[in-house]
C-alpha cells in the first residue's frame, strides 16, 4: 500500500506496507470476526481480510462467527453471489469486507492527513458498484470519535480505470522515463 500527497513540487509518493498493519474491530461482530480469524492466524492485517486473497477468509468467519457452515468459495465466486443477491452468506461477507474497508481506510486518512482524500481501488471494490456505494463503508470512514467532522471533509472515490496503477508509474517516470 502507498499513500501520497500533493507538495510545493507535485504530488509525493509516499511507499510503505499500511496494508499490513493490523485491522482493528469497531464492534463486537467484527472483534469475534478478528478473534476467529487470530485462530488460524497470529496477526490479522488488512490484507488478510480485504483483499481477493483474503475474502475467502473472510466468508469462512463470517459464517462461524453466525453459527453458520460457509460454502468454499473463491472471492469472484462471492462478490458475484453478493451482486446477484443469490447467497445471504456472501451478502453478509461484502457488507463486513465494505465496513472493515471503511474503517481502515478512515485510520489511513487520519495516519496520513490525507485532506485531498482517499482513493479505493484494487480487483474487489469496483466490481461492486452500487453495493459499495450502500454499503457502510462511508459511515465507518467517518467514525472516528471527535474527529468525526475531520473525516467528513475528506472526500473518498473508487478508482475504476484499471490501468491507473500503470499511469501513476508513468507519470512519475516523468517525459523522459520508462
Amino acid at each position: 500500500m502507498a499513500g501520497g500527497g500533493q507538495t510545493n513540487t507535485g504530488w509525493q509518493a509516499l511507499p510503505g506496507e499500511g496494508g499490513h498493519a493490523t485491522l482493528a474491530a469497531a464492534d463486537d461482530f467484527e472483534a469475534a470476526l478478528l478473534q476467529h480469524v487470530r485462530h488460524s492466524f497470529s496477526h490479522v492485517s488488512a490484507e488478510r481480510l480485504l483483499s481477493g486473497i483474503g475474502l475467502p477468509t473472510l466468508h469462512r468467519a463470517v459464517a462461524a462467527v453466525r453459527g453458520e457452515r460457509a460454502q468454499e468459495l473463491e472471492a469472484p465466486q462471492i462478490v458475484e453471489q453478493a451482486i446477484a443477491g443469490s447467497d445471504a452468506q456472501c451478502g453478509r461477507t461484502i457488507d463486513a469486507f465494505c465496513a472493515l474497508l471503511g474503517g481502515f481506510a478512515g485510520n489511513v486518512a487520519l495516519t496520513l492527513g490525507a485532506r485531498g482524500g482517499v482513493y479505493i481501488g484494487g480487483g474487489i471494490v469496483p466490481r461492486l458498484g452500487e453495493i459499495f456505494f450502500a454499503s457502510r463503508f462511508r459511515e465507518r470512514f467517518e467514525a472516528k470519535g471527535r474527529f468525526q467532522g475531520y473525516l467528513r471533509a475528506i472526500p473518498t472515490a473508487l478508482i475504476t480505470d484499471t490501468q491507473a496503477a500503470l499511469t501513476g508509474a508513468a507519470a512519475a517516470l516523468g517525459p523522459h522515463g520508462g
